[in-house]
């Protein structure tokens, strides 16, 4: 078939042949799935977007009703621990950087803990023997070991709760387990100090008290500091020193209740 057009100035001849075959164009979604392509209906949509797993995703897709949830908080081992801790007691290099790589309630819980059974053996060890040079009998007292339980649990739960609370008022971005974590780790120097103050002289007693406030108070202003720094306010120029003021009232507490021993008359 022959198309013919003109102009004054040229004249355009198209010539299209009729028995050339027309282009069809194939339907791959009929076409049987046994042949390798896909079949109608069998085409799926794409998996819905998943967040990512692990602690610093808020428990992934666990509810903190569900025991995975809390799983997570635990799966370090003793090295990691022994890190955090030299951490702590030595707060020469970032605790939180390396805790929050990954989160752990391991030893923010046992820490704690150990924190309680080591003064209330090593006090109850020390009262024993100033006793027995004194020619009295020696009772324990067990109403020192719940005073302990409540002293150290409320400290780390309650102000760690209180600087979580501050510091994402005012945008620093804290996590709830990091702010736990940060007071329970800073128990730990409270193990070597209690097990130093089983030695007879007061004047010792207090330098290995004030080295322990020493310690822990540095972990903890560093730590909170870096926490805090996160936001462009002031905040931390009126919450530092209320830590440091709570902190040292704590100490207080634990030199005249643990760490000094008397004979009652």
């Amino acid at each position: 078939m022959s198309h013919e057009q003109s102009n004054p100035n040229y004249n355009i001849v198209v010539d299209v042949d009729d028995d050339e075959p027309t282009l069809e164009f194939q339907d791959f979604a009929t076409t049987n799935a046994q042949q390798g392509r896909m079949a109608p209906g069998n085409a799926s949509a794409p998996p819905p977007y998943q967040p990512p797993s692990g602690a610093d995703a808020a428990g992934g897709s666990h509810s903190m009703w569900q025991a995975e949830y809390w799983a997570q908080y635990f799966n370090v081992d003793s090295q990691d621990v022994v890190q955090r801790t030299y951490l702590a007691v030595v707060p020469k290099d970032s605790f939180l950087d390396v805790y929050n790589a990954n989160p752990d309630l391991w030893g923010t819980f046992w820490i704690p803990t150990s924190v309680i059974f080591a003064m209330f053996v090593t006090a109850s060890l020390s009262q024993g023997i100033t006793e027995a040079l004194a020619g009295h009998p020696h009772e324990y007292d067990f109403t020192m070991l719940t005073f302990a339980v409540f002293t150290i649990y409320m400290y780390v739960l309650v102000v760690g709760a209180v600087v979580y609370g501050a510091t994402k008022y005012f945008g620093s971005h804290p996590g709830l387990m990091e702010c736990f974590s940060v007071y329970g780790y800073a128990m730990a120097v409270w193990i070597p100090v209690s097990v130093l103050c089983v030695l007879p002289f007061n004047w010792f007693r207090w330098a290995m008290v004030a080295v322990g406030f020493a310690s822990s108070g540095f972990f903890i202003m560093r730590s909170v500091n870096q926490i805090v720094s996160r936001s462009n306010g002031s905040l931390h120029k009126a919450i530092i020193p209320l830590l440091l003021v709570a902190h040292a009232l704590l100490v207080v507490v634990f030199k005249f209740k643990f760490f000094s021993y008397s004979v009652s008359t």
